[in-house]
């Protein structure tokens, strides 16, 4: 009996014993080649030949002119936050163009492209040389001065190209784990190109552009090899063979509790942390935490240990005693996690020995000679660790398996400010579900003391939101928490209102509301129900009450706040509920602000078929801010709240009512503006002037999407109930139709009567070639209409094709010998005008044709006509309908071609 016993043992420990070897190894084996990141001058530089749709083809060097250009056809560049893209006003000065509206023309790029791949693979260490990655163009970025960029993350690498553009500033830093670099291509950014690559996990940023344009390609690389992609992190890691082996932990017999693997370096308390580990450290680091989230049942976690070896002199012999112990353990974001001064831990669970008979301690102390002999010497070494955890074993490694109600308290405290500052990193989260779920399971010896450590859970749960370890725990208390407990679940109302914003206030509330009823068995006890409202509106009255800014989200809160009280019982006395109060104070504390009177003017109107209880309060605030709605009515604003608030097919939050889609519906795309008009005539006689001149004064804020769907719909609520006999709305009748006219017609193009084709002048940029330069004084010459190639237009014979609209005149395939001008850009852009015109007019004919006609006056017939865009060939110079108010044409005027760049300057092109 007892051999058998002793066999089964002694197979354990083999088995015990193999898995710990296997593991150290593979953690072992975990090396980075080459380097995070690689750059250099691309010496044998190829002009890609870089086409943008709509521009055309762009010059080398960047122009001012053409970085211009390229900034108003591109959108602002985002940003990574976490898992989210975003698009923020600090990095506004940087724009992108996607590479769906980038061509390359010059086919001798891709050999360039490939000779710079060569010099990536070789920097950045990846296995199976160039062979094995492809660059895929992703965007173009151009940033003018002041841009600045956040964390970008591309596939497994990214490679940008810096093209020919003079700048200063905009060195690019790069960081990955301790280690840091700068590169600067400002040098040679004139005339020269230069390339950088990192791998998809270095933090890269911008620093500001001081002047000039920096221009870039950025493409993605992409792992062509079979098997995992490259990773800065660890080259040669295969996370799926750790998380194998992780789940042979599991099944050992005699499984570890926590195992340790030290560092090759040591690292202060502040330094431990992921991101500053240095060299193997932290790909080893990296891979163990990629490997345990992975597996989803252990934790990575960081420590500072500290071996204290005793030398215990006596007559006999020098008595050594070892106790190792961790001093410091935190999450891979350096977050504390040890409650007390130290965890002692056991030499078994190292998966390397660490040797102190040959090496010098960091400290030392005792040894002082006591006159018949020494005193105990004590030496410390210290070092670094990684220390892998099962899950259902943390609780028990962070706390003792003897743990106190005082120690899991500053736990599960600790860890719910730490979820506050972890950003994208989800583990502090984890580790307190974690902790909570231990605590659950674990065996108290009655009843009391079960409850006591259920206190914390109980504030956990709420804290994460998670009802069902809410529940789990209301299942298994039996009395009551600590005072300290409850007094944390009281302050509940600062997680509610901790964000400050009425809206999300607002939904925090109902959110409260709905969930206590949903699993509270008393939820049909209207006294309750009564008693929880009040509670709940008093907290939101205070935040309405006292908030310090105010969100454009927040006007259609305001409505709704009243529309969810509509059947709320009013006392004998007829006093409002507390909300209303609230909400009328709120208001009169943002009347002048902008961001809420646009959108609440729109809600409140929208609600005017309303005849609930609430019609009278919702009238009273109406009227309280329509001066100052039309004081400071913006147009552009008006039309995007508009846009966003009618899709929701939702009008009405009292009755629930689904309105007509907002696309096929008229008034709906205008809005409540023939309410608005109306309601500010009903309260004061000079509202609706100055309303009108507030809407012509912001009308050219509009963009030209707005202009095109957005305006002819406000023009046909408008004109109805506008008073034709003021002038204002003459005035601004007449703005809003020329303005509507102008930016969706466009300026009809001239056909030609010369050979003058400055059209085409974009297509031959490259401004260094002397042939390119010929080819431009061709386009603008009057008289000349063909051209011959000489031997030496290398770059025109190579772009050819660019010229889409000459006739080429060739010896052979690929032989163009010249180029003959020709009509053909007029005969084509000309039928696309009449179209757009025909459109319009077509629309501008179903606008109420009396009015219309009474706001125009003599000038009917000219906007019927469509003249302001037309070529007039006897326009009086001062014709109202063709210019501005200085005399000069209209400014939506200057262009006549959408899809094509205009150049009046000549000498630049």
């Amino acid at each position: 009996m007892s051999t058998t016993s002793d066999s089964d043992d002694d197979g354990a420990a083999a088995e015990k014993a193999g898995f710990i070897y296997d593991l150290r190894r593979l953690i072992s084996g975990v090396h980075a080649s080459g380097s995070f990141a690689a750059c250099g001058t691309i010496d044998s530089f190829v002009n890609p030949g870089i086409y943008v749709d709509p521009i055309g083809t762009v010059r080398l060097p960047l122009s001012v002119e053409d970085a211009q250009t390229l900034a108003q056809t591109s959108h602002k560049a985002p940003f990574g936050k976490g898992n989210e893209t975003l698009v923020d006003e600090s990095v506004r000065k940087t724009w992108q163009i996607d590479a769906a509206n980038i061509r390359i023309l010059n086919q001798d790029w891709q050999l360039c492209l490939d000779r710079i791949l060569e010099r990536v693979a070789e920097g950045l260490g990846i296995a199976g040389g160039p062979s094995s990655i492809r660059a895929e163009l992703y965007k173009m970025l151009l940033y003018e001065k002041g841009a600045i960029t956040e964390k970008v993350l591309g596939m497994f690498g990214t490679l940008i190209i810096c093209l020919p553009s003079e700048h200063t500033g905009g060195a690019v830093c790069l960081r990955h784990g301790s280690q840091s670099e700068r590169f600067d291509s400002s040098g040679n950014s004139a005339f020269g190109a230069s390339y950088l690559t990192w791998y998809a996990d270095v933090v890269h940023e911008i620093e500001p552009i001081q002047t000039g344009y920096r221009w870039v390609l950025a493409y993605n690389l992409i792992n062509r090899s079979p098997g995992p992609p490259q990773s800065a992190s660890a080259l040669d890691a295969r996370i799926g063979q750790f998380t194998q082996a992780l789940t042979r932990w599991q099944d050992l017999q005699d499984e570890p509790f926590y195992l340790a693997y030290p560092l090759d370096h040591e690292y202060t308390d502040r330094d431990l942390k992921l991101a500053y580990l240095k060299g193997d450290d932290f790909y080893r680091a990296r891979h163990v935490a990629q490997s345990c989230e992975a597996h989803g049942k252990y934790y990575m976690l960081l420590g500072n240990m500290e071996m204290c070896i005793t030398d215990q002199n006596s007559e006999e012999e020098m008595e050594k005693e070892a106790v190792l112990s961790l001093d410091h353990i935190v999450d891979p974001q350096g977050f504390d996690l040890l409650i007390a001064s130290t965890r002692t831990i056991s030499t078994t669970n190292l998966l390397r020995g660490e040797s102190y008979e040959d090496r010098e301690p960091d400290t030392q102390r005792g040894g002082n000679y006591l006159g018949n002999q020494y005193a105990e010497i004590d030496q410390f070494f210290k070092d670094s660790t990684l220390i892998i955890v099962p899950c259902h074993w943390i609780l028990n490694f962070l706390l003792g398996s003897t743990f106190t109600l005082h120690s899991l308290a500053l736990l599960t405290m600790r860890l719910r400010g730490f979820i506050g500052q972890a950003g994208d990193s989800n583990n502090p989260k984890r580790l307190l579900l974690q902790v909570c779920q231990s605590v659950l399971g674990h065996d108290y010896s009655n009843d009391e003391k079960r409850d006591l450590f259920l206190g914390p859970v109980a504030v956990s749960a709420v804290f994460l939101k998670n009802p069902d370890l809410f529940n789990a725990m209301a299942n298994q208390i039996k009395g009551s928490f600590e005072e300290e407990d409850y007094s944390a679940l009281g302050g509940i109302h600062t997680a509610i209102t901790k964000c400050g914003k009425i809206y999300q206030i607002h939904e925090n509330v109902n959110a409260f509301r709905d969930g206590f009823f949903k699993g509270h068995p008393n939820r049909s006890d209207q006294l309750q129900v009564n008693s929880l409202q009040r509670w709940l509106d008093t907290l939101l009255y205070g935040c309405l009450y006292n908030s310090e800014h105010v969100f454009e989200q927040d006007a259609s809160t305001l409505v709704q706040i009243i529309a969810e009280r509509e059947d709320a019982p009013f006392s004998q006395h007829r006093i409002r509920p507390v909300l209303y109060q609230g909400v009328r104070i709120f208001i009169q504390h943002f009347q002048d602000n902008n961001l809420l009177i646009n959108p609440l003017v729109v809600e409140l109107l929208s609600q005017s078929d309303h005849q609930g209880r609430s019609k009278i309060y919702l009238e009273t605030l109406l009227r309280n801010i329509v001066e100052s709605a039309v004081s400071n009515f913006n147009l552009r604003q008006y039309a995007t709240y508009t846009a966003s608030l009618f899709p929701r097919n939702q009008t009405n939050y009292f009755s629930r009512s689904r309105g007509e889609d907002a696309s096929t519906n008229s008034s709906r795309r205008a809005g409540p503006i023939k309410a608005f008009y109306g309601y500010s005539s009903a309260c004061k006689q000079d509202l609706p002037a100055q309303l009108l001149q507030r809407i012509q004064a912001t009308a050219s804020e509009l963009a030209v999407e707005q202009s095109n769907g957005f305006l002819i719909s406000f023009l046909s609520e408008l004109i109805p109930v506008a008073d034709t006999w003021f002038n204002e709305a003459k005035s601004c009748i007449r703005s809003l139709i020329t303005l509507h006219i102008i930016r969706t017609v466009g300026y009809e193009p001239k056909k030609p009567t010369d050979w003058t084709r400055l059209e085409e002048i974009s297509t031959c940029s490259h401004s260094n070639d002397d042939s390119c330069l010929k080819m431009n004084a061709f386009l603008k010459d009057p008289e000349a209409s063909y051209y011959a190639l000489g031997e030496m237009d290398y770059y025109l014979r190579s772009h050819f094709h660019n010229f889409e609209y000459f006739d080429l005149v060739e010896k052979g395939p690929w032989n163009v010998v010249g180029v003959t001008k020709t009509n053909k850009w007029w005969e084509e852009q000309h039928p696309k005008w009449q179209a757009r015109a025909e459109k319009v007019l077509e629309a501008v004919k179903k606008l109420p044709q009396d009015r219309l006609q009474e706001c125009l006056g003599d000038e009917y017939d000219g906007v019927m006509d469509l003249k302001m865009v037309k070529i007039m060939v006897d326009a009086d110079i001062d014709d109202p309908l063709q210019c501005d108010q200085e005399g000069k044409r209209h400014p939506e005027l200057a262009s006549s071609v959408p899809q094509k760049r205009r150049r009046e300057n000549s000498e630049s092109a």
